[in-house]
């Protein structure tokens, strides 16, 4: 029984001397290793400052064709969305009614010459036999009143003969201007200018294009400083600058004019004035009525340039993660400026010894270790997507 007892002891106590042994040893801590981002520098290149909006356009010349004499719509000579030259024929009124007003009025005329002929000659008699006492002085002066309203009768006939002309030439309506016409907008058959002077087409002249758009006056204030002269000469030199102009779906500002048309006074109510830039149109790709983006370029200085995807944006406004000689990660508030091909300059904010956080930005927290992996150069940067893909890999 005892041997049975001391047995039992043996065996519990074994693992226990065991268990107290290995309680006695610390286990090993488990490190963690700082999250991998990647890092550039600021980039120091001379860019251009530009002031970009957002404008309307209109056409160089823009003329509604109207009917200005009444009557039936005997042709249409164009085809509609055609180009026309200044003088082209594009509608004909029914003319029979004013040629025949033409030639009433003609022979008016003639007959009104005639009676101021014989007038003149009438006057011309009593002039002699007044001088023989022959009539009194009252009949010569009847006679010459008589030759006076002939000779006016002359020009009123020949003044509704030249209207009569006149009405006669508007039955052929003609382009006013070189461009391109619209449709007709009434049918043959139809009667026109009863009521009112009927719209008949459109001709708009599209070979330059007028972009309005609103400067501030922030803006506008060192455009007109750099412009030297007088108001007159600063107004010459204005027209030089030169404005660059984008469509919806264009990369860039393709296409190039210059500063045409400054309003002469500001809107005290949005602190802006209206100016207009013409640009040239030769392939017709620019039509009145769209919304483009307009820049103008101010100044070339040196900048410091980040990768867009570097910066973020909450209430407090913009600012960038850094990584110091630590390699802590520190949160930057910045200026930006404008952007130039996916980079972003910075004006305020960082200078070219800071390191600037571009991808892994997920994984990196203010005042937390990193480690930081050089990126290839800072402009050809990945976008934000599929940089971020390639470092959760």
């Amino acid at each position: 029984m005892r041997g049975l007892v001391k047995a039992l002891v043996l065996l519990i106590s074994v693992p226990a001397a065991f268990l107290l042994a290995g309680c006695g040893k610390e286990a090993p801590k488990r490190v963690v290793k700082p999250p991998d981002v990647t890092v550039t520098q600021p980039v120091h290149k001379e860019v251009t400052r530009y002031l970009e909006y957002t404008g309307t356009t209109a056409a160089l010349q823009l003329v509604d064709v109207r009917a200005r004499v009444q009557g039936f719509l005997d042709k249409i000579c164009f085809i509609p969305g055609a180009r026309v030259k200044t003088g082209d024929l594009l509608f004909v009124i029914d003319p029979r009614m004013y040629e025949a007003n033409v030639k009433e009025n003609k022979g008016k005329l003639e007959a009104q010459k005639a009676s101021s002929k014989l007038a003149q000659t009438e006057l011309q008699i009593a002039q002699q036999l007044e001088s023989k006492e022959a009539i009194s002085a009252l009949k010569l002066e009847k006679k010459a009143a008589e030759r006076d309203v002939a000779a006016a009768d002359v020009d009123l006939a020949a003044a509704a003969l030249d209207k009569a002309k006149l009405d006669l030439e508007w039955t052929q309506v003609s382009s006013p201007i070189d461009g391109r016409v619209s449709r007709n907008l009434v049918d043959l058959g139809n009667l026109v200018g009863s009521m009112d002077k009927t719209l008949l087409t459109t001709v708009v002249d599209d070979s330059s294009v007028y972009a309005y758009f609103n400067i501030t006056e922030r803006d506008l204030l060192p455009l007109l400083r750099e412009m030297k002269g007088d108001r007159d000469k600063r107004r010459e030199n204005i027209r030089k600058v030169v404005v660059q102009l984008g469509l919806a779906d264009e990369t860039g500002y393709p296409h190039e004019g210059h500063f045409d048309f400054a309003d002469t006074k500001l809107d005290s109510s949005t602190g802006t004035i209206q100016v207009r830039a013409i640009f040239p149109n030769p392939d017709g790709l620019l039509m009145a009525g769209m919304f483009v983006r307009v820049r103008v370029p101010l100044e070339r200085k040196i900048s410091w340039l980040i990768p867009e995807v570097a910066l973020l944006t909450d209430q407090g406004g913009s600012y960038a993660y850094t990584v110091n000689k630590e390699n802590v990660v520190e949160q930057r508030r910045v200026r930006r400026g404008q952007s130039v091909e996916g980079m972003q300059v910075i004006e305020q904010g960082l200078s070219g010894d800071d390191v600037v956080i571009v991808g892994g930005l997920q994984r990196a927290r203010p005042g937390a270790k990193v480690n930081p992996v050089k990126s290839p150069a800072a402009s050809q940067q990945p976008a934000p997507a599929a940089q971020e893909k390639n470092q959760d890999k």
